[in-house]
C-alpha cells in the first residue's frame, strides 16, 4: 500500500499526538487519552492507517516511557491492543458510514461509551496477562488489578462519550462535511 504524502503526514500527527496527551497527565495512573486518539485515527484516516498509529505511537511511547521498558509479553499485548483498538475505529467508520448517520443522536454516544469501555476492557485484560506471564501469578495480579482497571474503564469510557461531538466534528472536515 503507497500513502500521499498528506496521508504520511497525518500518520505522523495520529502517532505523536497521543504521546504528547499522555505526558502532562502521566502522574494520574490509567487515565489516558491513548486509546481515543488511536480510534480517531483508524476513524478518521482508515482501516490500516489506524492499526499502523496504534502500533507506531505505544512502541514510540513504551521505548520512550520514563518508568522504563516493560518485559516483553507486556510490551507486545500493548503493541497488539493498540493495532486493534485503530483498526476497530476505522472499521467502526465504516459502520456509520453504511448506516448513513450524519447526526449525533443518544444512541451514538451510548455506542461510544460501550466502544471505549470494551476497547480498554481489552487492552487491561491483555497487559494483565502479559504480568501474569512474567510473574506466574494469575489470581493475585487479576485481584490487584482491578482498582486500575475500574479507573481506566471508567475514565475512558467517559472519555469516548464526551469526546464524540469533536470525533464527527473531525470526521465532517476530514470527509469534505459528509460522513456517507
Amino acid at each position: 500500500m503507497i500513502f500521499s504524502t498528506k496521508k504520511i503526514a497525518k500518520i505522523g500527527i495520529f502517532t505523536a499526538l497521543p504521546i504528547v496527551l499522555k505526558i502532562p497527565i502521566l502522574q494520574i495512573p490509567n487515565v489516558e487519552f491513548f486509546s481515543f486518539v488511536v480510534f480517531t485515527s483508524g476513524f478518521l484516516l482508515g482501516i490500516i492507517e489506524g492499526g499502523i498509529v496504534g502500533a507506531l505511537s505505544i512502541s514510540i511511547y513504551t521505548i520512550f516511557n520514563p518508568y522504563g521498558l516493560p518485559p516483553l509479553p507486556i510490551g507486545i499485548a500493548q503493541v497488539l491492543s493498540m493495532i486493534f483498538i485503530g483498526i476497530l475505529g476505522g472499521l467502526i467508520f465504516k459502520m456509520v458510514r453504511l448506516r448513513r448517520i450524519k447526526k449525533i443522536n443518544s444512541s451514538i454516544f451510548i455506542w461510544m461509551g460501550i466502544t471505549g469501555f470494551s476497547v480498554t476492557l481489552l487492552y487491561d485484560i491483555m497487559t494483565n496477562l502479559g504480568v501474569v506471564i512474567v510473574t506466574g501469578q494469575f489470581i493475585p495480579i487479576m485481584i490487584a488489578a482491578i482498582p486500575f482497571s475500574l479507573i481506566h474503564l471508567l475514565s475512558n469510557t467517559l472519555i469516548f462519550i464526551l469526546l464524540t461531538p469533536l470525533l464527527f466534528r473531525l470526521a465532517r472536515l476530514e470527509k469534505g462535511g459528509e460522513l456517507a
